[in-house]
């Protein structure tokens, strides 16, 4: 069936086909024209996990049946897209399409699709259509991605605010108040190892607690603060309409989760340094996979804090138990003075880290409190390298 409504939306879309070359001045729209927010429902890549949000208009013009599509969700990729994307360096742009284009993809993916149609005067209705257009332009049409402040959410917030004649009011109360880490969380939990990699990398501001308006960055945060907001004359939008049920669920039956690997990886660790220690060694070669695995943790997190543009990169305390001094280690003879001192050091910060850790300013992923301790357990054994052998010896 949905493959049916698939190809009728792609015929609808070229019969409805118009013209939009620039004349140096708008077209004026009929009493009839309709701006409403679409919200797409997540998919099952990361890129498509935190939903979609778009802005609908649909007129006669010159005569010509339009429904289109405006989207701020649109980037080009090209072989320079994951650099660019690393070091917060990514554009996106304002696209335009017919909607039966742009639910095509929605469609054959099994995802949902809701409108909430704006209730807007006719001047408003104008002055919206003035904004996206002059936005349209090549020179206008990319921005600086940003995923929390300045994405294709936020976006379609902005326009419609600014195209309102009075101030708008946005009236939805949320049970409680969230961070941002915390309003991606619900998301993230359906992918563990992204959930894991996204907690790696971003630092202290994800952890403050969103102000009002904050939360529209993700589509749907936006659709519900939009069913209740309001301005001088009423409701802006109208209830929200089913338009595409939703077939795909999120959902994750994985067992092999970082938890899991990295809790089992540290047990192995604990293992081999007992076999290790009553033979007299105070490395192992899985002490030295945990410096290197933390050490190119350290190098990611140094990079995404000093070398990128990302704001939410910024004061990563994973920092205190991955620092990129490790993977230098891992080829080093443990018993130089400075490293001594160094694993002194990094005892006194990990024991407080560790101690802590549900009470940090930041909140970091279970996983890394595994490797954390990993971490720790090599530490020890650098400066207390009896303990682990009286341990072995008394258990032996």
């Amino acid at each position: 069936m949905r493959i049916i409504l698939a190809n009728i939306s792609l015929l609808l879309s070229f019969l409805v086909s118009f013209s939009d070359k620039a004349t140096g001045q708008l077209p004026a729209l009929s009493q009839n024209a309709q701006f409403s927010i679409i919200t797409c429902t997540p998919g099952p890549d990361l890129y498509s996990i935190f939903g979609h949000t778009a802005i609908r208009f649909q007129d006669v013009i010159n005569e010509k049946q339009v429904d289109w599509v405006y989207n701020y969700g649109t980037f080009e990729f090209a072989d320079d897209f994951y650099w660019k994307f690393s070091r917060g360096k990514l554009d996106y742009l304002l696209s335009k399409s017919h909607f039966g284009e742009f639910q095509y993809e929605y469609i054959m993916t099994g995802r949902g699709v809701y409108e909430q149609v704006l209730q807007l005067s006719y001047e408003e209705k104008t002055e919206l259509f003035r904004l996206l257009e002059e936005n349209y332009l090549p020179e206008n049409r990319t921005y600086r991605y940003d995923f929390f402040l300045d994405n294709c959410a936020t976006r379609v917030r902005d326009m419609v605010v600014k195209a309102s004649s009075s101030p708008v009011q946005f009236n939805y109360v949320y049970a409680q108040a969230y961070t941002f880490r915390e309003a991606i969380q619900n998301y993230l939990d359906y992918m563990p190892w992204s959930d894991f990699g996204i907690d790696l990398a971003l630092g202290l501001p994800c952890d403050r607690v969103m102000q009002p308006g904050q939360a529209m960055f993700l589509p749907d945060s936006l659709m519900n603060e939009f069913a209740s907001a309001s301005k001088a004359n009423g409701l802006l939008a109208t209830p929200t309409d089913e338009l595409l049920p939703a077939e795909f669920e999120l959902s994750s039956d994985e067992w092999l989760t970082p938890i899991n690997v990295f809790f089992a990886l540290f047990l192995i660790q604990l293992g081999a340094a007992f076999w290790y220690a009553r033979r007299g060694r105070l490395i192992t070669p899985v002490d030295r996979f945990v410096l290197f695995l933390t050490g190119v943790i350290g190098c990611m997190v140094v990079f995404l804090w000093f070398f990128t543009d990302h704001t939410a990169t910024k004061g990563n305390l994973n920092i205190l138990w991955a620092n990129p001094l490790q993977l230098l280690l891992v080829f080093l003879n443990m018993n130089k003075r400075w490293v001594h001192f160094y694993w002194k050091m990094q005892t006194a910060i990990l024991v407080l880290a560790i101690g802590g850790w549900f009470f940090l300013p930041q909140r970091m992923h279970l996983a890394s409190l595994a490797l954390a301790c990993g971490v720790l357990l090599i530490a020890i054994r650098q400066v207390r390298p009896s303990l682990i052998s009286k341990i072995a010896t008394t258990n032996g």
